[in-house]
């Protein structure tokens, strides 16, 4: 018994010979002399997301998901990492997905990369996610840790609203007069 993850294992079985004193008593080898032995391996290992927090800039071009696992595998395997939005949204505010994430034979770590996307908007920070999942892989499953949360902190500055020119001057008879106020960036949904 042991912990590795290594499939399962299989060996031949043979009856080589019978011993002199095991034929005398009428012992014979029979037509089935060998038989292949499987061990079923019982071991596992698990996916998780390490740290599960991540925090990054708007224009910091992308964001590194780091994938670790328990302990190594003899083979290459994959595991699912799908997106979700929170408050901020795929297409405007990152580029997400349903990506496949490969750990090859014998490591423990792997990583996705996700695009973050600049904007001029001031909408403060957002967040969205990325669940770990494993299908059709014996002996990798996903572990406890398998939601990953990133905050994207915004990096546009305060609104500044101004009026378009310093002075303004009309004639009494005019009725209404338009002050023209001007802002530094558009403003947020709501706002």
């Amino acid at each position: 018994n042991d912990s590795l993850l290594e499939g399962n294992e299989n060996f031949m079985a043979n009856i080589e010979d019978i011993s002199e004193a095991a034929a005398d008593l009428g012992v014979k080898k029979g037509a089935r002399d060998s038989a292949e032995v499987t061990i079923t391996d019982n071991d596992s290992v698990q996916a998780n997301f390490s740290p599960t927090i991540y925090t990054v800039s708007e224009d910091g071009g992308s964001v590194e998901l780091l994938l670790v696992a328990s302990g190594p595998a003899p083979f290459n395997y994959s595991v699912t990492v799908d997106t979700f939005d929170g408050t901020a949204g795929d297409g405007s505010d990152y580029t997400g997905g349903s990506f496949d994430v490969e750990f090859p034979a014998g490591s423990t770590t792997a990583s996705l990369s996700v695009p973050i996307l600049e904007d001029i908007l001031l909408e403060g920070n957002e967040l969205f996610g990325g669940l770990l999942s494993v299908i059709g892989v014996d002996g990798v499953m996903a572990g406890p840790d398998n939601m990953a949360n990133v905050t994207i902190l915004d990096n546009e500055g305060d609104i500044i609203v101004e009026f378009e020119k310093s002075a303004y001057s009309f004639n009494e008879d005019v009725g209404d007069g338009i002050l023209t106020l001007v802002a530094s960036a558009p403003a947020p949904a709501g706002g």
